[in-house]
């Protein structure tokens, strides 16, 4: 697969997809799938639609971001496109719209788009050479009943999503996602791709295991809201285990978030914020007397050329990466001064990339927090 990743700063959405299209190298009608990545500053139906008129014969999917990734480092205010061309592959996406009341009523629709890429999602080896990509809005807390949707048509357990839920700049207004022109702040968007190409989705964790476990022992798994942990306040129980006062666990949310362990993967739940009585708010859905453990950060630059060695083993020859990056980890990369650090070695393995930094990442069926999911397809 071959992709070209372009960028603009334009501020006119009409503007801005015209620049975009004046700087890829082939004619519009020769690339299969266009994705693209806009921060929430842009007329975001404006720009749907104009892309959507500019590639009529490509499937165009996109999303708002919390900001935006190339090889030039982490941005906002821009918008990233990429245009992907090959003969190898079939692409075909849906939007489902209101996902965070009905979504079970684009069962046939979702069944039937998959159909159109050339997948049988009642086939237990439909993810042999299949796969999906996720685009979700990401302020609805729908993430979890679209994945376990899309998943109960699912036979084969190794067929993989890879997505990321859509932000808006971290102002927690609205986010949106489009498919083919049409656009929703109340949907995601799923892209189903049939490839003989090889392909790999990799998930990278910066943190590890503690060995210090909690209980959740009070929670609200809709409104993702945690009432007691261990049968104690939770600002105080988290404080106990971290060893720190009460009053410094704000700052230390962003470096010890739960983890959810599943066989020898873990997958991160991040925390929002605690109240003033102590409720803490969660970015992913969390289960009443499920257990957590808080986990502890690793050496970013180490695990950064780890994941990049590893993908790089799988996939000799990239010809497309896309990177749906955790907010959070993208707040906490500055926050350290270490978004140069990890481009650098993003750039030193990978030929071609782009992404956004996103509200919450798609795994499988798994929906996750200060995570990085990366889709790397060969060439």
């Amino acid at each position: 697969m071959k992709q070209e990743v372009v960028q603009t700063n334009l501020k006119d959405s009409v503007s801005a997809a015209r620049d975009l299209c004046s700087k890829l190298t082939q004619n519009p009608s020769r690339y299969s799938a266009i994705i693209f990545f806009a921060s929430s500053f842009y007329d975001f139906q404006t720009l749907s639609q104009e892309l959507h008129n500019a590639f009529p014969s490509a499937e165009v999917i996109g999303t708002t971001t919390a900001g935006e990734i190339t090889s030039e480092g982490f941005t906002t205010n821009t918008i990233v496109l990429n245009a992907l061309y090959d003969t190898k592959s079939r692409f075909k996406g849906i939007l489902v719209d209101d996902a965070d009341k009905f979504p079970i009523v684009y069962k046939q629709d979702i069944e039937n788009a998959a159909s159109a890429a050339g997948i049988a999602l009642s086939s237990p080896t439909a993810g042999k050479n299949a796969f999906a990509i996720s685009l979700i809005c990401g302020l609805l807390n729908a993430e979890e009943g679209l994945l376990s949707l899309l998943y109960s048509l699912i036979k084969d357990p190794n067929f993989l999503v890879a997505g990321g839920s859509a932000g808006d700049d971290t102002k927690f207004k609205e986010t949106l996602v489009s498919y083919n022109g049409q656009c929703s702040s109340h949907g995601g968007v799923f892209l189903f791709v049939k490839t003989d190409s090889p392909f790999e989705i990799y998930k990278e964790n910066i943190f590890q295991r503690s060995g210090k476990s909690v209980m959740l022992t009070s929670v609200n798994p809709a409104t993702r809201e945690v009432f007691s942990i261990d049968d104690k306040n939770p600002r105080k129980r988290y404080a106990e285990i971290l060893g720190i006062s009460e009053s410094a666990v704000d700052g230390a949310i962003l470096e010890h978030p739960f983890g959810r362990v599943f066989g020898d993967k873990v997958f991160i739940a991040s925390l929002v914020q605690f109240d003033a009585k102590g409720k803490l708010d969660m970015y992913a859905r969390v289960l009443q007397g499920s257990e957590q453990e808080i986990l502890e950060p690793m050496n970013l630059a180490e695990i950064t050329e780890k994941s990049c060695r590893e993908l790089r083993e799988k996939i000799p020859n990239p010809g497309c990466i896309i990177l749906f990056n955790c907010i959070l980890r993208t707040l906490g990369f500055k926050k350290k001064n270490q978004t140069q650090t990890v481009t650098s070695i993003w750039n030193k393995y990978f030929p071609v990339y782009s992404g956004f930094s996103t509200y919450g990442e798609q795994y499988g069926h798994i929906n996750s927090n200060q995570t990085l999911v990366a889709l790397v397809i060969g060439d």
